[in-house]
């Protein structure tokens, strides 16, 4: 569990022992009658409902990868070339979010080529239910010698369970 994480739910028990505390404040209140102050004691009351749930509902984290094998063309993280890409490290990921990435594939061969990409060979298995990548070069022909920036998108369903890291194989081709 990640530092992060555990001050979250620090946080979010806190916030829980002191709702508990108002909501007596409040019954107190309710048998002297103080309209004014029962009003601020519910206004601050759902405020703190709010704050619990909060807490409760976005504290899961992903910490994933991706390691690419290409085929036929180059792949790199600049376009000058300098910077070969080897793996994606799509960062810390939270549920019904996208992330992009932009690589560039270069074709080092003599022909035009068509780009193709594939994925798979999740860990763990159930993560390929969770996750889709998506990228903006399908059939995209690449002539000899030219450059492009492929933008590859990850999307985290906002359902995922069972996933708390993942890795993942890309596979970014050339066809003649």
């Amino acid at each position: 569990m990640t530092k992060k994480t555990e001050d979250t739910r620090r946080n979010g028990s806190k916030i829980k022992l002191l709702l508990m505390k108002w909501t007596q404040n409040l019954r107190k209140l309710l048998v002297k009658r103080n309209h004014a102050q029962i009003f601020v004691a519910l206004v601050f009351l759902v405020f703190l409902a709010a704050a619990t749930l909060a807490t409760q509902n976005f504290h899961q984290e992903i910490v994933s990868s991706g390691t690419i094998r290409v085929i036929g063309v180059s792949l790199f993280w600049d376009q000058a070339r300098s910077d070969k890409v080897k793996s994606v490290d799509w960062g810390t990921l939270r549920p019904g979010t996208t992330i992009d990435r932009c690589a560039y594939v270069f074709n080092n061969g003599t022909a035009n080529v068509k780009l193709a990409i594939s994925y798979g060979n999740w860990t763990p298995a159930v993560a390929g239910s969770y996750l889709t990548l998506a990228w903006n070069c399908s059939n995209y022909v690449l002539a000899p010698s030219a450059v492009v920036c492929a933008k590859l998108t990850l999307t985290i369903q906002p359902n995922i369970t069972g996933v708390t890291n993942f890795n993942f194989l890309i596979y970014i081709k050339s066809t003649d």
